[in-house]
């Protein structure tokens, strides 16, 4: 899981409430499909680009909030996983505002992460 989390890109430009537009769209085409869903994030939180692609950090917090919000009403199991160094209170925010069960990476492990979205995926099915 290292290996292939240390390939992914990161740094730069974070359209955060892009993608959780993106996540949401793509829960509700499963579940119209009949399937269960779990959104899992792995972000440190630190939206910078808006939504309409603007930079500025305020309106793409607000704008992260925002789809936030929407996709905690599909009432479905959210995992954040916080990549930034230490916890963050913004992260914990937007995980609240999501719905979502807020793990911090630094302080787990991959047998820690496996039963997040294990329960996640149980509290989803009851």
């Amino acid at each position: 899981a290292k290996r292939a989390l240390a390939a992914l890109p990161g740094g730069g430009g974070t359209p955060l409430a892009s993608a959780i537009d993106r996540a949401t769209e793509l829960a509700m085409r499963a579940r119209r499909e009949g399937n269960d869903t779990i959104v899992v994030f792995l972000t440190d939180a630190r939206a910078n680009v808006a939504r309409d692609g603007t930079g500025g950090r305020p309106q793409a917090v607000a704008d992260a909030l925002q789809s936030a919000d929407a996709l905690r009403a599909l009432e479905g199991s959210t995992l954040f996983i916080d990549t930034a160094p230490r916890p963050s209170e913004q992260a914990q925010q937007l995980a609240t505002a999501m719905g979502a069960r807020y793990v911090a990476l630094p302080r787990t492990d991959a047998r820690s992460i496996h039963a997040a979205v294990h329960a996640a995926g149980t509290a989803h099915q009851t």
